[in-house]
């Protein structure tokens, strides 16, 4: 039986306080691990062993790395720069990959965003002068950055792909508001406003996406229907998406580094 992978079986409040939202996505996905007959290892509590059995990694972006290297497992993941080769009728918009070094030549108002989506060492937003942007003291010329045509997203949904089909989904974000709900009694079926996008981005980019990952899709008001991001299934929130559809894109994309085929590796970007 396959093994989940957690960073955690228990979080304290301190008084007052509530959760943070990676531990309740956490707890869902244990629910329906255990619902499952799978076995739970949690790196928090418990001693993490030299190998586990069929394992299948989802734990928060601090962790994902040390937890991966600890097990000698691969976390399959989009590359930095997919965004930049999907199709224009599914993106509505221009967008490029660069290097933070290339941020000098900055023409105008555009959206910049930290191209790894473990490392955000700097918010993402709308920029005009590399000068306007805080990374804390910290100087990384090379860093991959993305740069985009500032948008105004009405609606986004979030996907979770699987073999090229949306096997989970939950809305994400109204008119810039929260559109999930924090205690959901069931988890949201599939959105249908955004499938289309999912399929058309699935069709065109075959032999270009990992096995699985989550795709965010949203609404541009004067545009339409567009992609908005790639992220790893394996550290992506899980909204109000249904956890027991989310475990099979988990087992597919944990892979043993020793046992990746060579398609495979394009998507070990830890390594």
């Amino acid at each position: 039986m396959p093994t989940l992978v957690v960073a955690s079986r228990a979080f304290v409040c301190p008084a007052g306080g509530a959760p943070p939202a990676t531990f309740a996505y956490e707890q869902r996905l244990i629910a329906a691990a255990e619902g499952a007959g799978w076995s739970v290892l949690a790196a928090d509590v418990d001693q993490v062993p030299a190998t586990v059995p069929e394992p299948a990694v989802y734990v928060t972006t601090d962790c994902a790395v040390a937890t991966a290297e600890a097990l000698d497992l691969a976390l399959l993941e989009p590359s930095f720069d997919l965004l930049t080769r999907v199709p224009d009728r599914f993106l509505r918009r221009q967008v490029e990959a660069a290097t933070f070094g290339d941020l000098d030549r900055l023409q105008g108002r555009t959206f910049v965003k930290p191209a790894d989506p473990l490392d955000k060492w700097f918010d993402a937003g709308v920029y005009a002068d590399v000068r306007d942007i805080r990374t804390h003291g910290h100087s990384r010329p090379d860093a991959p950055v993305l740069l985009s045509e500032p948008v105004e997203w009405s609606v986004e949904l979030r996907y979770f792909v699987l073999e090229g089909k949306a096997v989970a989904g939950s809305p994400y974000i109204s008119h810039g508001r929260p559109a999930w709900r924090w205690h959901a009694n069931q988890p949201s079926a599939v959105p249908v406003a955004g499938l289309a996008v999912v399929e058309g981005v699935c069709a065109a980019m075959a032999g270009e996406l990992p096995p699985a990952f989550v795709l965010d899709v949203g609404r541009i008001d004067d545009r339409g229907w567009a992609a908005v991001e790639f992220n790893p299934v394996w550290s992506a929130g899980l909204l109000d998406a249904d956890p027991r559809a989310i475990l099979p894109a988990l087992l597919r994309v944990t892979r043993d580094r020793s046992a990746l085929t060579a398609d495979e590796s394009r998507w070990d970007l830890r390594r």
